[in-house]
């Protein structure tokens, strides 16, 4: 039983090193593209990553619960076949770390 218990204070979500890259673009990160350099993109849909739980938020640290839900948006964001995803702020729970973003695929305009 101690086994058991124990076993649940790590984050579930690990990431996939099969995953191709996704550029993660926070909320305070959307200013820093210069307009001339700007994407073409094509917008995927929403990926929501989260990690905690009630009875184990206690004994995980909240590094690990933020990875957790990290790994967990890239995993979505790989899945739809996005390389960009927008995160918007953080969604703040006691007992969890949630993160919600818009998943894009883009090509990046080059001035050859």
């Amino acid at each position: 039983m101690v086994v058991l218990a124990l076993s649940s204070c790590s984050p579930m979500n690990k990431k996939d090193p099969d995953n191709k890259p996704v550029r993660l673009i926070f909320k305070n990160e959307l200013g820093i593209v210069a307009a001339d350099s700007k994407p073409e993109c094509d917008y995927l849909g929403e990926v929501i990553g989260s990690e905690g739980h009630w009875y184990t938020y206690l004994f995980v640290s909240i590094t690990d619960l933020t990875q957790g839900a990290i790994n967990q948006i890239y995993k979505k964001a790989d899945d739809l076949g996005a390389n960009v995803v927008f995160i918007s702020d953080n969604i703040h729970f006691v007992t969890s770390v949630t993160f919600y973003g818009q998943a894009y695929h883009c090509e990046y305009i080059t001035n050859d």
